[in-house]
């Protein structure tokens, strides 16, 4: 990882993003984890995103996609 992308990401972020873009290049995982946290622009639900990450990701990324999906359906 290059050190001013880990300097403004989290390790637990981090791990999210080897999750969730394994195959692609480092600097496009984290633009894309960049342009959807800048999207949300709510400090709340990045804040829940963090705490999530810190945990056992595979059963609480899914909760935390449905949720997601379930308030942008609203």
């Amino acid at each position: 990882m290059r050190q001013a992308e880990s300097d403004d990401h989290s390790p637990d972020l981090d791990q999210v993003r080897r999750m969730l873009f394994p195959q692609l290049p480092e600097a496009e995982g984290w633009a894309r984890i960049d342009a959807a946290v800048s999207g949300a622009a709510d400090p709340q639900r990045i804040a829940a995103i963090e705490r999530l990450a810190s945990r056992d990701l595979s059963n609480d990324l899914l909760s935390l996609l449905q949720l997601l999906r379930e308030e942008q359906s609203t």
